[in-house]
């Protein structure tokens, strides 16, 4: 079987399956990510944990698959997304086990990070510990942290307000029994292919997280919902009709940071182009009352393929994110090659001005060889080739001057056939990312899944620094202020780089190819 798109330098999962990144942590000497993985098919199937460590964020070794769904409160979806914590040196792990109209917390423990043992007592938070406004299908994707001696969990789910309450408890348990058991009836469907597309936010509750808190890790109490209707945040933000997926809480830069993945967002002007989204939230988490009062709300990346994005911190106190780098609701080309799922370059994350920005992690330094610098190279109204300034698995970096051009940008893994976009738009203010032309074609439910825009403001100087990876893209744009990445499928000797104008003259300065060798 052909793999010819599979990454170099990122992670891939060697076979079958893969979505979330769970439990990133460094524990033992050691980056681990765990991720949402089924074994048999390159299709969403039970979900399994699997499990990759680094010592570089670059190479990555696949160990066994850490967690199993062999227990009867796993049956039909398995063990979900959840994350890790370490206590007592023993890496603890607490993952959903989801079921139709159910969704449940559960534990995992290891003293090597290898070999988990399941707790006897799990499910160890289920909703009757929870208030009634939460809706028990949709109580997912556990984030454990640790403050002062306590241990806090934040979690997506739909909140259920007074009147969806009084309506559900009419219902009577009976009926909301047979309900549940008309769905185990039903095959499992698959999230890629429609069980994230929705449902009657009036009667299911809309998006919200929520925070526990407990001493032990076995013994949960419920805190409260984070978010609160703020009359200068968007009412859209409090009307999800999904789940905020995968949260995420942390502290960068001394800012407190909330991430997560909300499922269909509307389109805001240029932000959430995709149908699910990834959001930072930067303001202040109550430990009293779960409240988290907002400052700011900002995408995490603008691209095509973001998803799930979580952290950990290393010993020397970086903040490293990474994320699915695929997308809901799409097809996956490489399914035909038997796998899917790839993840993007670790990022390093600092607060700028109140802004979330990312680098790539510094040990992609190390794998540099084979420079070639070109000055200054000038275009006019025409695609210019630099010397040696080629690859389809290099890192590039330069800077442009729009000057009077109207557009100008760079084409990469060029060939016969194919040459994805990157263009600066000086009329409109934006970059623009174009894999209309990129090899294998990407459908999905969005109305286009082929071009992607960022909002960046009349500009006389743009830096940017280009990631290729066989079929991986991303774009890093002024240091890191914007970020867009995307999945290509070029064909294996696609591997030109063309720098263009449109329009009008534009300068490219300080040209940089390094070829990224493992």
């Amino acid at each position: 079987m052909k793999t010819q798109h599979r990454q170099i330098y990122h992670a891939n999962v060697p076979a079958g399956w893969a979505n979330d990144p769970n439990g990133t942590i460094y524990y033992q000497g050691k980056a681990h990510m765990f991720y949402q993985h089924y074994p048999h098919d390159s299709k969403w199937g039970i979900m399994h944990w699997g499990h990759m460590t680094t010592e570089d964020f670059i190479h990555w070794e696949v160990l066994p698959i850490a967690l199993i769904p062999e227990e009867e409160y796993e049956v039909l979806c398995g063990c979900c997304s959840g994350s890790a914590i370490e206590k007592d040196g023993k890496l603890y792990l607490m993952y959903t086990a989801a079921q139709p109209d159910l969704q449940r917390q559960c534990l995992a423990v290891s003293e090597d990070g290898i070999h988990f043992q399941k707790d006897e007592k799990n499910p160890v938070i289920d909703a009757s510990m929870l208030h009634k406004e939460v809706a028990e299908a949709d109580f997912r994707d556990p984030r454990m942290f640790e403050k002062d001696g306590v241990y806090y969990l934040i979690a997506g789910t739909r909140i259920l307000d007074s009147d969806m309450i009084r309506r559900r408890e009419a219902s009577g348990s009976a009926a909301m029994l047979q309900k549940a058991e008309e769905k185990l009836e039903r095959p499992v469907r698959s999230p890629s292919i429609g069980d994230v597309s929705g449902g009657d936010p009036e009667v299911d509750g809309y998006g919200n997280l929520i925070l526990l808190k407990s001493s032990d890790l076995h013994t949960w109490e419920y805190v409260g919902k984070l978010l609160y209707r703020q009359d200068d945040v968007d009412k859209e933000y409090y009307r999800l009709d999904g789940v905020y997926e995968c949260p995420d809480y942390l502290v960068i830069d001394g800012e407190e940071v909330l991430i997560s993945s909300p499922q269909n967002l509307p389109q805001m002007g240029y932000a959430y182009q995709n149908l699910h989204s990834s959001i930072y939230m930067t303001g202040h988490l109550n430990l009293e009352d779960g409240h988290f009062e907002i400052r700011h709300i900002g995408e995490i990346d603008c691209g095509f393929d973001f998803y799930a994005a979580q952290t950990l911190q290393t010993p020397d106190k970086r903040v490293i994110m990474l994320a699915w780098k695929e997308m809901w609701d799409r097809s996956y080309p490489t399914q035909e090659e038997g796998w899917v799922g790839s993840y993007t370059l670790p990022r390093e994350l600092h607060m700028r001005n109140g802004r979330l920005v990312q680098v790539p992690v510094r040990e992609i330094e190390d794998y540099r060889k084979n420079e070639i610098k070109v000055d200054r190279l000038m275009t006019t109204d025409q695609s210019i080739v630099a010397p040696g300034i080629e690859g389809n698995v290099v890192e590039l970096s330069f800077t442009t001057k729009p000057g009077d051009a109207v557009c100008c940008g760079i084409k990469v893994f060029k060939g016969k056939e194919h040459q994805p976009v990157i263009v600066y738009d000086k009329e409109q203010g934006i970059i623009r990312v174009d894999r209309s032309q990129s090899g294998d074609s990407i459908s999905g439910r969005e109305e286009n899944t082929v071009v992607r825009y960022c909002q960046l403001g009349d500009r006389q100087e743009i830096s940017m620094r280009v990631f290729l990876d066989v079929s991986s893209l991303e774009v890093f744009i002024n240091e890191g202020e914007h970020v867009l990445t995307a999945n290509v499928y070029p064909d294996p000797g696609d591997t030109g780089v063309e720098f263009f104008s449109a329009g009008g003259t534009a300068l490219f300065e300080d040209i940089v190819k390094y070829d990224i060798v493992v």
